[in-house]
């Protein structure tokens, strides 16, 4: 393991502590719970093609509400990833553990009224990832590659071995579809139960986080793609902090949505979305729903970056 690893893990040491005490009692783990119930679903769903955005989903989710505009079987995806999501919170509230049964049941619920026909079942054909040179296993071997992995999760130790069962599973891809999503699932409940947060991977690092498997499938070297998901460990740390972390009234009280700030600086909104997306800009915090917010500090900033 690198240095820059080992440096990530120990600061990740530290937000687990913070993190555990922000969420002590049951209140906070709800309204914490609430949020990544449609954070995870938009997020989980996009890197599979789902094309809702942010409030599309939590609408769907929380409120039923749909548009036209959108392929209804998105929306679907949406709700069935909740589904799937609240049942894993069951799971963690009850301390159960992790079976074959289990990983089934949240198969079933992620492609319900999709794929109702394969939906908790492992696959009994060859499957391709599109655009990948990865060989997936022989649809014959997937029930013995599945029994090693659920001997093989007696056995984790730490923040590293959940990671690697993410990878661990897509790589044996045991169904035909919705690996991806179950994977995260599994992993982000084994995240929860040792006490860290989950690992939100953003839309915009979907990219990096689909190289970093596929280098580990095709040269067995793990070392990028422990290192995504470490930092996007300690990221989203970052981001459950702004949002739920409690700040002094005087400091909230300054902060302008999206549309104020663009007026304020003078420039239209979809410019500092694109800034928030590449990295340029960071809002001064989230709301509960996932709204940006901004400072009149960051104006300055903004302006210039505008000069540059």
């Amino acid at each position: 393991m690198n240095d820059s690893i080992n440096a990530l893990l120990s600061k990740i040491s530290g937000k687990k502590k913070k993190f555990n005490k922000l969420f002590s009692d049951n209140k906070s783990k709800e309204q914490l719970y609430k949020w990544l119930k449609s954070e995870l679903a938009y997020t989980s769903n996009n890197i599979e093609g789902n094309t809702l955005t942010r409030k599309e989903t939590r609408l769907v989710i929380e409120e039923y509400i749909t548009s036209s505009s959108k392929p209804f079987v998105h929306y679907q995806e949406a709700v069935n990833h909740a589904k799937a999501f609240d049942y894993i919170i069951d799971i963690l509230k009850s301390k159960a553990i992790i079976t074959e049964t289990v990983v089934l049941d949240i198969h079933k619920k992620l492609l319900s009224g999709i794929d109702d026909y394969n939906a908790g079942f492992y696959r009994n054909c060859p499957v391709r990832i599109s655009g990948s040179r990865v060989i997936l296993p022989n649809p014959m071997k997937v029930p013995d590659l599945m029994k090693a992995f659920f001997e093989k999760l007696d056995r984790i130790k730490g923040v590293e071995d959940i990671i690697k069962t993410h990878l661990d599973f897509v790589s044996i891809h045991p169904f035909s579809d919705g690996n991806g999503r179950c994977a995260r699932l599994l992993m982000n409940f084994l995240l929860m139960c040792n006490g860290f947060c989950p690992i939100i991977i953003r839309p915009r690092d979907k990219k990096r986080y689909i190289n970093s498997i596929e280098k580990a499938q095709l040269t067995g070297n793990i070392d990028d793609y422990i290192k995504f998901m470490v930092t996007r460990l300690s990221q989203s740390f970052d981001t459950i902090f702004d949002i739920y972390e409690p700040k002094k009234e005087a400091e909230t009280a300054k902060l302008m949505t999206i549309a104020k700030f663009a007026k304020a600086v003078e420039l239209p909104v979809s410019t500092i979305r694109y800034w928030v997306k590449v990295g340029k800009l960071k809002p001064a915090m989230y709301t509960e729903s996932g709204y940006m917010m901004f400072s009149c500090e960051q104006i300055s900033k903004v302006q210039r970056l505008n000069q540059k």
